[in-house]
């Protein structure tokens, strides 16, 4: 009984120090510029109410805050915006969050 404790004890800390050296995670969302929150006009202007937008986006979907956020490419989502380089406003926009 007693070499059992020292066993689990080891095993306790070393999946304590391998979950603390996992990288973390990191996950990409396509948002749409017309949802009617204003991400649109901020994610647009990269301006601090974009970092706003996004940080808040990414801690809805559980996440710590927005790594990046940018405009959507037109064939980063098939057949559902159209060509954000005919003078029109981006449709959608990708923002990546991480833990």
């Amino acid at each position: 009984m007693r070499i059992r404790i020292p066993i689990l004890a080891a095993l306790v800390v070393a999946a304590t120090s391998t979950l603390s050296l996992a990288k973390p995670r990191v996950q990409d969302f396509i948002v749409a510029g017309h949802d009617g929150y204003g991400t649109q006009e901020c994610l647009v202007s990269q301006s601090s109410c974009g970092r706003i937008v996004a940080d808040a986006w990414c801690e809805a979907k559980g996440f710590r805050s927005a790594q990046a956020y940018r405009v959507a490419a037109a064939d980063e989502i098939t057949g559902s915006i159209s060509d954000p380089s005919r003078g029109k406003a981006p449709d959608a926009f990708v923002i990546t969050c991480k833990e």
